[in-house]
């Protein structure tokens, strides 16, 4: 890995850096007594599965870059690119993990950002992801981007050729937002959750108990009741029954977690945050409202409205940063979705016949789409004989 040293500007040169956003991503309590923040966000369980369901299902994909030749595209495998933005980034990790990675940050902290290392001659060879938590931009007065990275207790500079960026959802047009900033109250009412029920089965799932006694006692007498009940009922001997003497009864002085409403709120608080990042409840373990007939649609539903933003963000951003302006104009990248939208074999089969039987698809771009081999003659069209258009059928009618 190639870094840059550090050439140092003064602060006053810096025009912007969003200051107000970024003091919103420091450690900071919640109105439910816990810290929350980007490093131990996913430390709570809806949010840990949400964004694996959104950086999995992107990185999973196969990334192409294409080539327009008129009307018609096909892969560029021979475009240095290509290997790098759908196999192999860099010499440390593979494509699947630096798009896990792009798309992990984006959910957690809106931006995602690359070094990128070129030959003398401008050619890219290799994408290095960068921690965006360390990593600063800042616009110069002369409108010059400026990025900083800190790492390993060292800061680095990068220009913005130097640098792939992608910005997540944005109120200023130079940083993305973070949703764990924005959402800090209801992730730390879940974290609450997490942490009382923990706390709770720790202590055997046992509420806090009082013996009441009608009497005062003496110190000695105390000290001597509660070594003998703590014998006999804490370790091995949990949940033994007790006996009282002298009057004692044994009183609650908590509440349950029916009153508390405890599993109503991890419940809501799971939905809430699912809704947070537009992933069906069915993908994070919840399969209370769904059935095998509503799985179906929720899924076509997660790559339009769930995956596609992300996949749009990423196909664009790398199209302007890492195509040269020649090949701006003949090569675009995208994202192969088609394994996602495919439905059961039966719903796939029968659109492929309609479409087939209309004319729309040849034997070999159905067999493409489901991975198999061509076949001899398979490029072949066919016309419906049955059908003409309307200037035939008004000539047949005068």
């Amino acid at each position: 890995m190639t870094l840059n040293p550090l050439k140092w500007f003064k602060k006053s040169e810096v025009a912007t850096s969003d200051s107000a956003i970024k003091e919103l991503f420091g450690i900071k309590e919640t109105q439910s007594g816990v810290n929350i923040n980007k490093s131990n966000a996913m430390t709570v369980s809806a949010v840990f599965s949400c964004v694996r369901v959104l950086s999995e299902g992107v990185g999973a994909l196969p990334f192409h870059l294409y080539k327009r030749d008129g009307d018609k595209k096909e892969r560029d495998v021979s475009h240095y690119l290509y290997n790098i933005v759908n196999l192999e980034p860099n010499t440390e990790i593979t494509a699947v993990n630096f798009w896990e990675m792009c798309v992990a940050h984006l959910a957690l902290t809106g931006n995602f950002y690359a070094q990128i290392l070129r030959t003398r001659a401008g050619k890219i060879t290799e994408l290095i992801p960068l921690v965006s938590n360390n990593v600063t931009k800042y616009r110069l007065e002369d409108g010059t981007i400026i990025y900083t990275y800190n790492t390993n207790g060292k800061t680095f500079e990068f220009e913005k050729d130097e640098i792939f960026e992608v910005i997540g959802m944005t109120l200023n047009g130079f940083i993305g937002v973070s949703p764990i900033t924005y959402q800090r109250e209801a992730l730390g009412l879940s974290k609450a959750a997490e942490e009382y029920g923990a706390r709770f089965f720790k202590n055997d799932a046992t509420p806090p108990l009082a013996l009441s006694l009608p009497n005062e006692l003496s110190e000695d007498a105390y000290k001597r009741l509660k070594k003998s009940w703590q014998k006999a009922h804490s370790g091995k001997n949990a949940h033994k029954t007790a006996i009282l003497e002298g009057g004692a009864e044994l009183k609650s002085i908590g509440i349950s977690n029916a009153d508390s409403q405890f599993l109503e709120t991890r419940k809501f608080q799971r939905s809430e945050i699912a809704g947070m990042f537009r992933v069906p409840l069915h993908l994070i373990g919840d399969l209370e409202k769904s059935s095998f007939s509503n799985i179906s649609e929720q899924s076509q539903e997660l790559v339009k409205y769930t995956l596609q933003p992300y996949m749009r963000k990423i196909e664009q951003a790398a199209r302007i940063q890492l195509l040269s302006e020649a090949d701006k104009k003949t090569h675009f990248l995208k994202f192969n979705v088609d394994g996602l939208l495919r439905g059961d074999i039966s719903k796939r089969f029968n659109s492929y016949n309609i479409g087939r039987n209309m004319g729309v698809y040849s034997a070999n771009e159905i067999r493409k789409k489901e991975d198999m081999n061509p076949i001899k003659d398979g490029d072949t069209y066919l016309t419906p004989l049955n059908m003409s258009t309307s200037k035939e059928a008004n000539a047949k009618t005068n």
